[in-house]
């Protein structure tokens, strides 16, 4: 077998032991579904008007029609690139995760603190999160699609975007933050698979013919924009956190907050720094001929 094939096959046993873990910590572990429950209720606590707003329209990205209309701009992207493989990996991707995701919640179904989760009403069937997974599952897709040279940022872009809505999932008391971790490994773990099989398609077919005929000035145009359009992306997040942080020290005592939300704070974190090593783990597996 192909040394990268296997190294990607690998990611992706590696996911599903991380979700299996995941779940039976978040299920069966008492300690570990009490810093769940406690990280929800900090969560909770952070909730304002101004942040219900803002967590309202950030789930939204989750949304079924928001996601088919991106993953059709990705899918668009690759074809106008000449990576018709790749437009129909980003096509079964969305549709793996998003089927696979509520098939999990319906047989995973299991209750979880109930009474204990203050404003929460979270349902059985929670574990994973669709959202989270559905925008994870961007994250990937956008990976795959762009050229190497923008994968590094399309996958910051994206882990902040897949932690701003399971963040905001949470803070709205429909999930733990369990299952946005079960999310974002379940999307990822399908985006390796898939990896995995375009490049087995390279090694057997490769795709010069097909990128042959795409004109090339058509090629870079969109590589261009794509490009323009994740610096744009990036630049607007860093804003909306050096503004968030701004407003933060002027109107919050960061002490108190941290003291009041340590457990929601913490979580955060550990998501982002999942949500940042599975991308990274894809670019990774993605750094070789076939994957331009």
């Amino acid at each position: 077998m192909d040394e990268r094939v296997r190294t990607l096959l690998l990611g992706v046993a590696g996911c599903a032991l991380l979700f299996g873990l995941i779940l039976a910590l978040a299920y069966a572990v008492p300690a570990a579904r009490e810093v769940d429950a406690k990280a929800l209720q900090g969560f909770l606590g952070l909730q304002r008007p101004a942040v219900d707003a803002f967590t309202r329209h950030l789930v939204r990205l989750g949304d079924p029609p928001v996601v088919g209309l991106v993953g059709v701009l990705l899918a668009g992207i690759a074809l106008l690139r000449g990576r018709p493989r790749v437009a129909l990996a980003v096509v079964m991707l969305l549709g793996a995760t998003s089927v696979s995701s509520q098939v999990l919640k319906a047989a995973l179904a299991y209750p979880r603190f109930e009474g204990q989760t203050g404003l929460a009403h979270i349902a059985p069937a929670a574990f994973p999160s669709g959202h989270s997974t559905a925008v994870m599952s961007l994250a990937v897709a956008g990976v795959l699609v762009v050229p190497a040279r923008m994968r590094v940022l399309a996958a910051v872009v994206g882990a902040g975007l897949a932690l701003a809505v399971g963040v905001s999932v949470v803070a709205r008391g429909w999930h733990f933050s369990s299952d946005v971790a079960g999310g974002f490994l379940l999307a990822t773990g399908w985006g390796l698979a898939l990896a995995a099989g375009l490049r087995l398609a390279a090694l057997r077919w490769p795709e010069r013919t097909v990128r042959g005929r795409v004109a090339p000035g058509v090629r870079r145009a969109t590589e261009a924009v794509a490009g323009a359009g994740l610096v744009t992306m990036a630049a607007l997040g860093a804003l909306v956190v050096v503004a968030g942080a701004v407003l933060a020290v002027a109107r919050v005592d960061l002490v108190e907050l941290v003291r009041a939300h340590t457990a929601a704070l913490l979580m955060a974190a550990a998501l982002l720094a999942l949500a940042l090593a599975l991308l990274t783990a894809l670019v990774a597996g993605l750094r070789q001929r076939g994957h331009r």
